[in-house]
């Protein structure tokens, strides 16, 4: 693995490469201007990850904070714990956050560390596929609330994204397959070469395919930062994730074991390319190619129709709705997104209906 790569340097640097090899060149003059360091974890993370990271002298003596892993700990009542540490430490606003680890923790890191004491310094070291090509990157933090999705958040960026792909080699298979859902949405948003560069390989190779992990993170920062508060082309970003919030957060209330996000989102992708072919004529050769190659990749999530009815009623309160309407991103081409589709419900449901056909062929 290459020592250090920069893929982007505004508004925040974004480094791929071997987290030790930064420390001298870079983690030094970060940290020497900061009063203390608060490296935030979750048991997964302290154990495979954070033994990498004191290892290297400017954190040794950082405070440590542990939550639990999974989506369930993305809650009010948990960023007020974080604060209560942040309090019992004496946390000044010269103090930096360091979120080590996938999604739910630089959601919750980022959304504490920007609203303690009106905003302490974070940096994130993502240890997940997720995180590293898309949830560390892009300056959105926040929880869920009342059971839907990301309710609560604000836009805040970290000083600086450090990426060790070393750090996926700690991941079960079923984490790489949900991150590499993510990658899948980049490519059809945005890029038709990523998408032909992953429907060659497996998920499982992703450890040794640094370049389409890079072209992932390029694609997921040119567009946030071309549209950092999503008034515009970061709306393109949201394809699939209608859907998939309403899916993921049915799951997370009502199963024992629960979908992951980009488990989620590879069934929103499903659902949201049947919608794009039906109003923004996506052709039925592109969507069939996109339904075959993700159903291959994922088992089937089994929704009836009670439960249809109760993602629609999620859905209307998605985030991003405007004047009552459902809002979708659709694509018209793989690598092409069109933002601002409204859609009825008949049509979700439709769609919902075939996602579950598909596995019955």
């Amino acid at each position: 693995m290459e020592r250090i790569s920069k893929i982007v340097e505004h508004p925040y640097p974004i480094y791929i490469g071997e987290i030790n090899a930064f420390d001298f060149e870079h983690f030094q003059q970060i940290i020497k201007a900061f009063s203390q360091v608060v490296i935030i974890v979750d048991e997964n993370t302290k154990k495979y990850c954070l033994p990498k990271i004191l290892g290297i002298p400017s954190f040794r003596t950082a405070k440590i904070i542990e939550l639990k892993s999974g989506e369930s700990t993305k809650t009010i009542q948990n960023a007020i714990d974080i604060w209560g540490k942040y309090t019992e430490l004496n946390l000044d606003r010269n103090t930096l956050v360091v979120n080590l680890g996938g999604g739910v923790i630089s959601d919750i890191g980022g959304f504490s560390a920007s609203i303690f004491k009106r905003g302490l310094h974070y940096i994130n070291i993502p240890t997940t596929l997720l995180a590293m090509i898309d949830a560390s990157i892009g300056g959105k933090t926040g929880v869920n609330y009342k059971g839907f999705k990301n309710q609560l958040g604000v836009f805040s960026d970290p000083e600086v994204i450090f990426i060790d792909i070393d750090f996926l080699k700690t991941l079960p298979k079923r984490e790489l397959y949900a991150g590499f859902a993510e990658i899948i949405k980049h490519a059809l948003v945005m890029d038709p070469e990523l998408w032909e560069m992953i429907i060659k390989i497996s998920p499982e190779q992703i450890y040794n395919q640094h370049e389409i992990i890079k072209r992932a993170v390029f694609v997921k920062s040119n567009i946030v930062n071309s549209d950092p508060l999503e008034k515009d082309i970061r709306k393109i970003l949201n394809y699939g994730h209608t859907i998939a919030h309403a899916i993921e957060s049915y799951s997370l209330n009502n199963d024992k074991n629960p979908l992951l996000h980009g488990e989620a989102v590879a069934i929103g992708i499903i659902c949201e390319t049947y919608i794009s072919v039906i109003i923004n004529g996506l052709s039925n050769e592109k969507a069939n190619l996109i339904y075959n190659y993700i159903s291959s990749l994922f088992p089937i999530y089994y929704i009836d129709n009670n439960i249809i009815i109760e993602l629609l009623s999620i859905i209307k309160q998605d985030k991003k709705n405007r004047n009552g309407k459902v809002n979708f991103t659709l694509i018209s081409e793989i690598g092409k997104a069109l933002i601002d589709n409204n859609c009825n419900e008949s049509l979700i449901s439709e769609s919902i209906h075939f996602y579950t056909s598909l596995y019955k062929k």
